[in-house]
């Protein structure tokens, strides 16, 4: 009986590590599979900059991750939205994200006003160049009632949220001020075959404290570069090949892989198919539809890292849409 309260406990408590393991061992920051689909969510200088001879009025994008429901049979969520559009050579716009981690809980929320201004000659027909800046706020809240103690197993019942756990634990939250800078630059001439593009971009750069406990824990800086580049074969086939670098303390993320456009009919649907690897830690497959400016796409990780001994190699689902006011 001793052994199987350990095991019981032991589950609990890897589960509660994994939920804290995305902010606080590999980085400090969550990431998106399909990147590109929540622009702001990596680079404000991205902010109301798109192709600006469609005419597009706004554009609205949303993300939903989900992943290792497995463990604990509780996924790890992610919910993400982004708004923004032009004024003349300026972009405006808002990122929201939010993160639920595990078992446990632990809810990381941001908030942030975006801004962009394009630096190139709007009637200059081979390069853009913008610069951005993102300002607001980022809560992270944890509560013990979410949490499981040993004073809390029942015998052959298991484990009985409804008795008291003994312990004292006060719930926990904070909010704080964060800013990111950030410059992204496209070739644009139209008669060429292939448009690179290669955006850079540096988040906390205000180093907020994130400690519960009133100790200094700065937030580590985040460095983002992301390059890719659409290669028209012909009408019909495009091929995108990208790579996004992120750099933060010690922890290190490199994704590459390719999207693949076919287009069906000349009112410009596509069908889009693609993979990446995340280096040390997984393969992506993509799927979706495009119908000019307007993306829907859905992707889903295969872990190849040590998690996949807890995780059976179940990695994330993701989900993403882009929508133009069009």
């Amino acid at each position: 009986m001793r052994k199987n309260i350990h095991t019981i406990v032991y589950i609990f408590v890897l589960a509660a590590v994994l939920s804290l393991w995305s902010s606080l061992l590999r980085a400090q920051d969550f990431h998106l599979s399909q990147y590109d689909m929540l622009p702001l969510y990596y680079n404000p200088a991205q902010t109301g900059m798109y192709n600006a001879a469609e005419n597009i009025p706004y554009r609205f994008s949303g993300t939903y991750r989900s992943q290792w429901q497995k463990l604990n049979g509780k996924p790890y969520a992610a919910v993400g939205a982004g708004y923004d559009m032009p004024f003349n050579r300026y972009g405006a716009g808002i990122v929201l994200m939010n993160h639920i981690a595990g078992a446990s809980n632990f809810d990381a929320f941001q908030m942030m006003l975006s801004g962009a201004y394009q630096i190139t000659d709007p009637s200059s027909k081979d390069h853009f160049l913008s610069a951005g800046l993102q300002m607001g706020i980022f809560q992270k809240k944890f509560s013990q009632r979410d949490l499981l103690f040993e004073n809390q197993y029942n015998g052959l019942a298991g484990f009985d949220p409804t008795l008291p756990n003994g312990e004292s634990l006060a719930d926990l939250s904070i909010v704080r001020f964060d800013a990111n800078v950030g410059v992204y630059y496209k070739f644009t001439h139209p008669n060429k075959k292939w448009e690179p593009s290669i955006g850079f971009s540096l988040f906390h750069v205000t180093r907020p404290n994130e400690s519960f406990t009133g100790e200094k824990s700065r937030l580590p800086m985040r460095v983002n570069g992301i390059f890719n580049c659409d290669i028209h074969i012909d009408e019909k086939w495009t091929v995108t090949p990208n790579v996004l670098f992120m750099q933060q303390a010690r922890a290190r993320e490199i994704n590459a892989g390719a999207l693949v456009a076919y287009t069906l009919n000349p009112k410009g649907y596509a069908l889009l198919s693609g993979a990446s690897v995340r280096v040390k830690d997984s393969v992506i497959l993509h799927l979706g539809m495009k119908h000019r400016n307007n993306i829907f796409r859905i992707s889903y990780d295969i872990v190849t890292s040590p998690l996949k001994q807890f995780s059976g190699s179940r990695g994330g689902f993701e989900m993403g849409f882009v929508y133009c006011g069009f």
